[in-house]
């Protein structure tokens, strides 16, 4: 498919995270991620949707070929994809299959514009530009005289994973891989007896409050990003994703002392870097870095494809390897009058 008309149906509230078409169409979907689950969702519309509306659309041709979470703020009269910028590091539609998308963007624009009342702009971001579903949405705009604005907003970096760390090693270049062996062969001596250890069901809400405490140690913004609010949320997302075997909370131990820890996921064979810390009182030893090659290595022997580092173009990122990947951020606004008057 690709041209063909799409049948829309809405599904407005939080029963629309039982539909059983979303989490049938993630596992169909080529770009599927943790962010467009059920699971995730759901907990971020908990946490975070109070005062909004909730407008799930699920595109049909007959069958259910894609499906997209929306979020209208009547208070600023701004449509969304369901997700936090802040939190939410991948937005936009769940489709069946890439030949899909072109359609997908032309029945949501056509069921927004005509369908859904009080929104001024549809600011969708966080759109992967390897997706292409940016694209497709400013075209169908475009054809349908909608004014738009694209950029490229933000970035995340991936890194391939080879067969072998070895074979890892050899790809970072002569320059990156020593420096990387220097720090790796100065933390080893200085803490022989250094493992890593992964949260479990039992140790999971003791382990939650040390990542909670280093994150809130660390100086400068970072230090006040992990507040109350932000802490609930982790902490709903950790017991969500703990029990069917996707959240990885690691850590990186010197005897009794933790000095390094990330919040991370495994799914669909990618691991994705959420969030991290480290004891500052230890960063001679660069315990960041370590935590991370030594997570590199276990997802190399897993047989897992991809370490995705998420949003950032923090420098340590690059040197271990990473790519960067774009983000769009894709504005539409509607024509004046259509609907009802916009602010």
């Amino acid at each position: 498919m690709g041209g063909g008309r799409l049948d829309v149906k809405l599904t407005e509230g939080p029963e629309a995270f039982d539909l059983p078409e979303w989490p049938l169409l993630v596992e169909r979907d080529p770009y599927r991620h943790i962010f467009a689950t059920p699971e995730w969702s759901r907990v971020w519309w908990e946490e975070f949707g109070a005062g909004r509306r909730l407008l799930v659309l699920t595109f049909c041709d007959p069958e259910p070929v894609g499906l997209a979470p929306l979020v209208l703020d009547p208070e600023t009269a701004v449509l969304s994809f369901l997700g936090g910028e802040d939190l939410t590091d991948y937005m936009g539609p769940v489709s069946a299959g890439h030949e899909s998308q072109r359609a997908i963007a032309d029945a949501l624009l056509d069921y927004a514009v005509g369908e859904i009342p009080s929104w001024c702009s549809f600011d969708a971001r966080c759109l992967p530009v390897p997706f292409g579903f940016a694209e497709w949405l400013v075209e169908a705009a475009d054809r349908r005289g909608l004014p738009f604005e694209m950029d490229e907003h933000e970035m995340t970096a991936v890194l391939s994973l080879p067969g072998s760390f070895d074979a890892y090693l050899d790809r970072l270049g002569r320059s990156r891989r020593h420096e990387l062996r220097r720090k790796l062969r100065r933390f080893e001596e200085a803490a022989p007896d250094a493992r890593l250890t992964t949260a479990t069901q039992e140790t999971l809400e003791a382990d939650l409050e040390d990542f909670f405490a280093m994150h809130r140690s660390s100086v400068g913004e970072k230090g006040r990003f992990m507040g109350l609010e932000r802490a609930g949320f982790f902490a709903r997302i950790a017991r969500t994703f703990q029990p069917i075997g996707l959240l990885s909370l690691d850590f990186l131990e010197v005897g009794a002392k933790r000095v390094a820890s990330t919040f991370s996921f495994t799914y669909s064979g990618t691991f994705s870097l959420y969030n991290s810390a480290f004891d500052a009182d230890a960063a001679a030893l660069s315990p960041g870095i370590t935590i991370v090659v030594l997570l590199i290595r276990r997802c190399i022997e897993q047989g897992l494809r991809r370490f995705d580092f998420l949003r950032g173009t923090e420098r340590y990122k690059f040197d271990l390897g990473a790519e960067r990947l774009p983000l769009h951020a894709v504005k539409i606004t509607r024509p004046d009058g259509a609907k009802g008057p916009c602010p």
